[in-house]
């Protein structure tokens, strides 16, 4: 079995060309799975709440114009079966976009330059339909229809590095999917140095996972003026400090172009900075913006802090149901800190056994998750508790990982 059948048996059926990491197939990324090692097998619950939640979601991705955040949704919830009808949807979109892209190409010049910008563009998102331009662009170099041509080339010889690039971008891309960072390497750095801007962000990936810093600043800075993620990454190396001076105005500066591109992770960074008054003054009206626009793409730490934010009242009206309700979206995604939250409101609702039960069970869950203060407070709760309350309460807290409250 070759590389690129490897990768698409082990993904499914989306089609896979950008570089997001595999998401691991534990209680981080399927909370309600650890559940069922207690022995608990139950119904599917709380669906029309959770169908309701999830159109919300989507029509607020649809309403965004680009591409990429269509494609991102699809790669964090490829495994997610609840979605399955959500994911139809998101794809036949994207589908759509792609086709309105391709149909925006068959009008522009049959050039190298032209396969060069729509590759940089919409490789990502739209891989098959860049490439059916490529192929296009190899026919016409072989009868000598090229249009537009600044520097003239042996047509045999165009047509063998346009196949070896081809290539080398596949197994760059594919290879960065699945973390083989070595081979990876060896693949993207003629693409990057040739001026694609994913192979030359994947260069900047992984050298920053290498710890070389100062080439994942410079691999950053060549891709950003075309690529969003490459964006994200520099304000994380400026924020950071990784090959540059901690940096907080540009690192802001960073994230809000990518934020404004669709980037979820960059829009939670910028409503943090802003709530914080890092790099800006502090704005928690606009911070809470931000936090609004990455939650709904499903970004989980943004739906912790509007959930917090709601719970609390901070700037704003306090409202516990829908705190309560981004908590908890959060809180299915694996986030432990989202977990540990829900079970302290439990313990906040009422001093009962049912309670500190339900609490427990967050907390163990949170503890599962990577957080040690979660299990530390599980077991203290646990001691005074009777085995079918916990069972009671593991009953509850799958409800609620399941789509109910």
């Amino acid at each position: 079995m070759d590389l690129r059948h490897f990768v698409l048996l082990l993904l499914g059926t989306f089609t896979l060309s950008g570089c997001s990491s595999l998401e691991q197939d534990s209680v981080l990324s399927r909370p309600a799975q650890w559940l069922d090692k207690t022995g608990e097998i139950l119904s599917n619950w709380g669906g029309a709440e959770r169908n309701d939640a999830y159109d919300t979601e989507v029509q607020r991705l649809f309403e965004q114009p680009y591409i990429d955040p269509l494609t991102r949704y699809l790669e964090r919830y490829r495994n997610d079966e609840s979605r399955a009808a959500h994911l139809q949807q998101v794809l036949d979109e994207r589908n759509q976009r792609c086709r309105q892209i391709s149909e925006r190409y068959d009008n522009r010049p049959l050039s190298p330059q032209t396969l060069e910008q729509y590759r940089n563009g919409y490789s990502y998102s739209c891989p098959q339909q860049v490439e059916a331009f490529a192929r296009r662009l190899q026919r016409a170099t072989r009868s000598g229809e090229v249009q537009q041509v600044t520097t003239p080339v042996e047509p045999a010889a165009e047509i063998a590095w346009s196949g070896q690039l081809a290539q080398q971008l596949n197994d760059c891309y594919l290879l960065t999917t699945i973390g083989n960072f070595s081979d990876a390497r060896s693949a993207c750095v003629n693409p990057a140095e040739k001026g694609d801007p994913r192979a030359q962000y994947n260069m900047a990936l992984i050298a920053r996972s290498l710890t070389q810093y100062d080439e994942a600043l410079n691999w950053a800075h060549l891709a950003a003026k075309r690529s969003t993620e490459a964006r994200y990454l520099l304000g994380q190396l400026y924020e950071n400090g990784q090959g540059v001076d901690a940096d907080e105005t540009n690192a802001l500066t960073w994230y809000r172009d990518a934020a404004e591109q669709g980037n979820a992770d960059a829009q939670y960074r910028v409503g943090r900075f802003l709530a914080e008054g890092r790099g800006t003054g502090q704005n928690s009206a606009a911070a809470m913006g931000w936090y609004e626009r990455a939650a709904a793409q499903g970004q989980a730490e943004a739906q912790l802090a509007l959930g917090i934010i709601l719970l609390q009242g901070e700037g704003v009206q306090a409202d516990p149901a829908q705190g309560r309700y981004w908590v908890l979206r959060a809180a299915r995604q694996g986030l432990a800190a989202a977990q540990l939250r829900l079970g302290e409101l439990a313990e906040q609702a009422g001093n009962t056994i049912s309670n500190r039960a339900e609490a427990a069970v967050w907390y163990e869950l949170a503890g599962q998750n990577g957080l040690e203060n979660g299990a530390i407070r599980a077991q203290r709760l646990r001691v005074e508790i009777a085995a079918e309350t916990l069972q009671d309460a593991r009953v509850k807290v799958r409800r609620a990982l399941e789509g109910g409250r």
